[in-house]
């Protein structure tokens, strides 16, 4: 992530980052402008979801994003697990170069 400086518009760097749930984050960064020098906190925060985990956190909460059309998700969600899934072509298969059989 590059966050910029509010006061000189450099690149700043992230010092530390924690934790304070699981959709927010508080970075402390310091501009890298040594005419600058300015240090500050800053807050990130997931808000959306603009596409749906493939593995869902239950304590995770995000709304959807409004261009995401939940009957074609429902649909995904009930169809054919992966156990399911066949492949339409075979395993590729490499030969041995130093075989002897010669060519197939």
């Amino acid at each position: 992530m590059r966050l910029r400086c509010p006061h000189c518009n450099s690149v700043s760097a992230i010092l530390t980052s924690e934790a304070v749930s699981s959709t927010v984050t508080r970075h402390y960064v310091v501009c890298k402008n040594i005419n600058c020098g300015h240090s500050w906190r800053a807050t990130t925060e997931a808000d959306i979801t603009l596409s749906p985990s493939a593995i869902p956190n239950a304590t995770v909460v995000l709304p959807l994003s409004a261009h995401i059309r939940r009957d074609v998700i429902m649909a995904q969600l009930r169809g054919p697990t992966t156990s399911e899934y066949e492949p339409r072509r075979p395993q590729p298969y490499t030969r041995d170069l130093f075989a002897t059989d010669g060519p197939s």
